[in-house]
């Protein structure tokens, strides 16, 4: 037999049962949850011809809820899958509370592929003397109208045997449904306020307010209105990845003002993506991973402002990460010291609007070694550097600052000797597991009983020791031995940078979160964040980690990407 005659049947066998594999996998990947990794959802979200483009937030989730729940289960450890159906169930309950309506029951099977949500306006009437009552809507997309319409129905109709007045109202082609007490306003009740109108059997939408669903259909009848028309929602998007399951828009400046309308001055986020420039709006495409969530963001410089451009560099970041201790609460790798401040300071913000229970790093340098410390160290870091805070929410968090070794660098740590000096403090050597070391100390009388002699302590404000190629900096004797002396040789990459450094594309910096350290702290200084963090608890335990990390930035744009670890495992 020749070998043709020979080979020739095997290569047949061999690509039927490729194609057949392909197949099954195929029909498998289809039967199962994990087709949203692969595909994401619908491409955008159509229901954003009915929001204002001036809306303060929204977001689009662009495929059914269950089928997100059922990949969440899917991917659970078999024995959390309980807890992950238990979870789905009290964010169902929160989301729908005092509304009487089940998920499963009453929306589900009528539902598309999209529901969009959106804060509208941060105060319906935009009266400060009466309290502030935001304006939200909700834009259910619909795969049976008739069964959307008898749930809606039915819904009036509980409402009105339990004694509500209902009030229909024809506005521009659509009927509104909405339930008002007498002497009502925006004030009150908003499950009393809710309103509702199913729009060309494609859309339910639903309001607390029906001055709200009136702006929604008036946006729907003219692209100079609506979000979907606006030219920031176009140019943004066409910079973001097709493939998605969600979308989120931010007006920036409106966020802020929402978050804390108390301020004086208006809370600038800009810095999340620009050095020192105005960012006015941005846009975030979401995708899912088997760990988590990935975003990739498109930040839009603000009317008559430009950004400062800043093209990634080809920085060796995987060389300077493993210098980070894992334990750190907040890790960052960068180019630019100086803007690290600017960077961290919005989130600070956001969570202590007043400012009084978090400090920057600047302010955490100074503390340590001196007004104008951080300021020489920021000069004098003119190369890549990595930072990070430990014991995040303390009273004193531990800092620490790695960097290249070069003469600029060296220059600028005798300068902060002199500092150190002129401020009272001592500067001597120290041995630090055989490593030599330099420390910044200052001596006090700690409070004692009445019973117990004086004695004298030497309280450390910072350690200077070098690794390799590498100046350190820190508060911490714990911090700097764990940079000094790693668990591992070769020193070990952190866990986060992996993921990280996978994602295409070159970048200017990033900022990694422990999430569980970050919450810890805050639970401990912020009593209000206890309260929300109680009754976000279903989702908010299984966050691990935040990386958000810097792109390309042009005159009218900064892009980046942010990575959100969840663990169901």
């Amino acid at each position: 037999m020749k070998f043709r005659s020979f080979i020739r049947p095997l290569a047949i066998a061999a690509g039927l049962v490729l194609v057949l594999g392909l197949g099954l996998l195929g029909r498998l990947t289809l039967n199962t949850p994990l087709y949203l990794i692969e595909r994401g959802g619908q491409a955008q979200p159509l229901a954003l011809q009915f929001v204002p483009k001036q809306s303060t937030a929204v977001a689009s989730v662009l495929v059914r809820p269950d089928r997100l729940a059922d990949l969440w289960e899917y991917l659970a450890a078999p024995r959390l899958r309980q807890d992950a159906r238990r979870d789905q169930e009290l964010i169902e309950q929160a989301l729908l509370a005092n509304t009487g309506l089940s998920y499963s029951r009453d929306i589900q099977p009528w539902l598309g592929e999209e529901v969009t949500a959106a804060l509208v306006t941060s105060d319906l009437d935009q009266d400060p003397t009466n309290g502030a009552t935001p304006g939200y809507l909700v834009a259910l997309a619909c795969n049976d109208s008739a069964a959307a319409q008898a749930a809606l129905e039915l819904y009036w109709q509980n409402r009105a045997i339990a004694g509500d007045a209902l009030t229909f109202e024809e506005f521009s082609g659509n009927r509104l449904i909405y339930a008002r007490r007498p002497a009502q306003r925006f004030g009150g009740d908003d499950s009393a306020q809710l309103a509702t109108a199913l729009v060309a059997n494609r859309y339910l939408l639903a309001a607390n307010h029906p001055d709200v669903l009136r702006q929604a259909l008036t946006a729907a009848q003219s692209n100079d209105l609506n979000l979907w028309a606006d030219r920031r929602y176009k140019t943004a998007l066409r910079e973001l990845p097709s493939q998605r399951v969600g979308l989120l828009a931010l007006n920036l400046p409106a966020v802020g003002q929402w978050l804390d309308p108390d301020r004086r001055q208006p809370l600038n986020l800009s810095q999340l993506g620009a050095t020192d420039d105005a960012v006015g709006w941005g846009l975030m495409s979401w995708q899912l991973t088997r760990q988590g969530l990935v975003g990739h963001t498109a930040l839009l410089a603000a009317q008559g402002h430009r950004l400062h451009p800043q093209r990634p560099g080809a920085e060796d970041w995987g060389a300077i990460a493993p210098y980070l201790p894992p334990a750190l609460a907040v890790t960052a790798v960068g180019t630019d010291l100086a803007a690290l401040s600017q960077h961290l300071q919005p989130l600070l913000t956001l969570a202590d609007p007043a400012g009084d229970k978090f400090a920057s790093l600047t302010s955490l340098i100074d503390r340590a070694l001196g007004s104008g410390a951080a300021q020489l160290l920021q000069s004098g870091v003119d190369r890549a550097y990595g930072a990070g805070l430990a014991a995040f929410g303390s009273s004193a968090p531990d800092w620490l600052v790695v960097a290249p070794q070069s003469q600029t660098l060296t220059e600028t740590l005798e300068a902060l000797g002199q500092l150190a000096r002129a401020q009272g403090l001592g500067v001597g050597a120290l041995d630090v597991r055989g490593t030599p070391a330099i420390a910044w100390t200052r001596l006090a009388l700690p409070q004692r009983p009445s019973a117990q002699p004086l004695r004298v302590v030497a309280e450390v404000a910072g350690l200077h020791a070098q690794v390799d190629r590498y100046d350190v900096l820190a508060t911490s004797a714990a911090t700097l031995d764990a940079v000094l002396h790693p668990s591992g040789e070769p020193r070990p990459q952190p866990a986060w940078w992996p993921s990280a450094a996978q994602l295409a594309g070159p970048s200017t910096g990033y900022i990694h979160i422990d999430w569980p350290q970050v919450q810890a702290g805050l639970a401990a200084q912020l009593p209000q964040w206890r309260l929300w963090a109680a009754a976000a608890q279903p989702a908010l335990r299984h966050l691990q980690e935040i990386t958000l990390i810097s792109g390309d930035r042009t005159e009218a744009m900064q892009t980046g990407s942010i990575l959100v670890k969840l663990s169901n495992q």
